[in-house]
């Protein structure tokens, strides 16, 4: 399998592409700047909006870890994503988004999305959960690309160490027993490959937990 990892020299993406290669997953970085690179694959250095398709032609699955998880350095209408779609239309390429909470159904009855809750409560999380929700949306009418989502839980814990135990679930908030909605940041990249090796399910989203001890 060969990825492409948009955002490959941010903390996740760099820990991503560790990952995927010790998967013995061949990956091309797509960074916007020399720095902070990792990995033996090859590097495509341009602006996001600038990427090509022969860029991510040799490629089974491009991964954005950008457009959702730092959706507030874009503009709406400027997320790479967008940018992705087009360039990636009608071909074999499958895109796979790692998304937000804020989209994900608080309960079984899929009422209310976490972001029409009280669990975002800063007027940040507030901000960029409606900012995902509109490009949530906006995804969910592309027909012509083979798209799947991967949300996280409510916190990503990026110094803690993981359990190495997870769980798919639905596009439902995952909690554990104890009502935590965690997953720590090496776990969660673990969540990625493992994904990518049963195969993503197209147009539909997905959340994952660890399974620590506690839950």
């Amino acid at each position: 399998m060969k990825i492409a990892v948009l955002g490959a020299n941010s903390a996740l993406g760099s820990s991503l592409v560790k990952k995927a290669e010790e998967a013995k997953i061949s990956v091309v970085n797509l960074v916007n700047n020399a720095i902070n690179l990792v990995g033996q694959g090859r590097v495509v250095i341009k602006d996001y909006s600038d990427l090509e398709l022969k860029d991510i032609a040799d490629c089974h699955y491009v991964i954005d870890t950008e457009s959702f998880l730092c959706i507030d350095k874009y503009s709406s209408d400027l997320l790479p994503l967008w940018h992705l779609l087009e360039i990636m239309r009608s071909s074999k390429i499958k895109l796979l988004a790692l998304g937000s909470s804020s989209f994900l159904y608080t309960d079984k009855s899929r009422n209310n999305m976490v972001f029409q809750s009280e669990c975002q409560l800063d007027d940040n999380q507030k901000l960029k959960g409606r900012l995902s929700v509109n490009a949530y949306m906006r995804l969910k009418s592309c027909t012509n690309v083979d798209w799947s989502v991967l949300c996280p839980p409510l916190l990503v814990e990026q110094n803690s160490y993981g359990c190495g135990k997870i769980e798919f679930s639905d596009d439902i908030l995952p909690m554990g027993l104890n009502g935590d909605s965690s997953i720590s940041q090496s776990d969660f990249v673990l969540a990625i490959v493992e994904l990518l090796k049963r195969g993503p399910k197209n147009h539909q989203c997905m959340s994952v937990r660890a399974l620590r001890s506690h839950n």
